[in-house]
């Protein structure tokens, strides 16, 4: 079985209603900075977060599963694609 970083069993365990901070998901359930992680938002290839108060910004739980789904999907598209 792989080894997962904490904050990644810590993710698991969440409903799809709780929220997540960007330092929550950098790193452990996103494979990627920051800096790529606004680019995407900004670009509309990652869900925009919601603003709780001033300076607290989070995305819900639900909402990037559902976003890591459709990626996993899109990716196993591509490689039976390539096998077919």
């Amino acid at each position: 079985q792989p080894v997962l970083p904490a904050n990644m069993h810590q993710f698991d365990k969440l409903p799809d209603s709780a929220f997540v901070r960007q330092s929550q998901l950098l790193g452990s359930v996103l494979p990627f900075s920051g800096t790529t992680l606004w680019r995407m938002v900004k670009e509309a290839k990652f869900p925009l977060p919601v603003k709780l108060g001033a300076g607290v910004t989070a995305w819900r739980v639900g909402t990037v599963r559902a976003w890591l789904r459709e990626r996993e999907a899109s990716a196993q598209k591509v490689v039976v694609g390539v096998d077919s």
